[in-house]
């Protein structure tokens, strides 16, 4: 009888212990239950190396959601052989499931919020997380002219948000290019040439009289030194201390003297014209009898010529 009890306690606890571990998971995952994802759609042109089924979604460095599918373009849509397309079913197409952050039901609401969004630069890069070798996708607003979308030719069956190129692929591209420009350059013709322009800059500093120069310039800056201490002598002459103030002061005087004389000019106007007139006539006499003197030389010794009928008479 008393085993019998035994057993009914260890059933009656394990029972519970479910019940208690069922309610407690139930709770935990009644948000994820009840919460509605949002199924995001993308591809990669480039390896996915670290990034699993489960892996994180993140939005501007916070989580929204986790990888649910990784599979190829040509498993996913069935590409005609012919069509220009079928080369690109090697992209990766990588299924993520989010929240649904826009509060929004229909699939053609979404797509047009979503494509708004793609047009201002919304992007999926591939992240790495440090130096653990896992990836997670990171989705944010980057520059539309240096991340271009890839060119798709069939209908996403998911809300599609383009790719861009990882940073480690754009790293390793950038190193690429520039390897391919370095095979590309001369490398030993411009050796030679920049060994040959060494041997010539050599020979000219060999020409050029480096020591004498070196001491002509020394000598200059003596002289400039010297110089340099004599004005400084000048200028703390204190007689050249009080030069502005004496120009200044010579210069106010002039000013003043030329008020005077403006003022003299001004008043005396009327007597000075009369005096040019004056003048002027004088002036005019004196032409007179210079060319009168000129006519008759014996005027100005014996006074005015007589006149033509009087010689007759006589």
């Amino acid at each position: 009888m008393r085993q019998r009890m035994n057993y009914y306690k260890i059933g009656l606890f394990v029972i519970s212990s479910i019940v208690i571990i069922s309610i407690f998971i139930i709770v935990l995952g009644a948000g994820n239950l009840f919460q509605k994802n949002l199924f995001l759609e993308t591809y990669f042109d480039e390896s996915i190396q670290g990034l699993d089924v489960g892996s994180i979604v993140k939005f501007r460095g916070v989580k929204i959601g986790t990888v649910k599918e990784i599979t190829f373009v040509q498993d996913k849509y069935k590409l005609d052989p012919d069509s220009p397309d079928f080369s690109k079913g090697r992209y990766v197409l990588v299924k993520m499931a989010v929240k649904n952050f826009f509060n929004l039901s229909s699939k053609k609401e979404i797509d047009a919020v979503v494509t708004q969004m793609v047009n201002n630069g919304l992007r999926i890069k591939l992240t790495s997380q440090g130096l653990t070798g896992t990836s997670y996708l990171e989705i944010d607003y980057l520059n539309k002219e240096s991340n271009v979308p890839l060119e798709i030719g069939w209908t996403p069956n998911e809300v599609y948000v383009p790719s861009t190129k990882s940073t480690i692929t754009k790293i390793g591209a950038s190193m690429d290019e520039f390897l391919k420009k370095l095979d590309a350059a001369d490398i030993e013709n411009m050796a030679k040439n920049l060994n040959t322009l060494v041997v010539t800059l050599d020979t000219s500093l060999k020409a050029a009289n480096i020591g004498e120069m070196s001491a002509n310039g020394n000598a200059l800056l003596a002289e400039i030194r010297e110089t340099n201490k004599e004005l400084k002598k000048i200028v703390a002459n204190p007689k050249m201390q009080d030069l502005p103030t004496r120009l200044n002061e010579s210069l106010t005087l002039m000013s003043q003297s030329m008020n005077k004389l403006n003022n003299m000019l001004s008043n005396n106007n009327k007597d000075i014209s009369v005096a040019v007139e004056n003048f002027r006539i004088v002036t005019e006499d004196l032409r007179e009898v210079s060319n009168n003197a000129k006519k008759y030389p014996s005027m100005l010794l014996f006074g005015e010529a007589p006149k033509s009928s009087e010689m007759g008479k006589k």
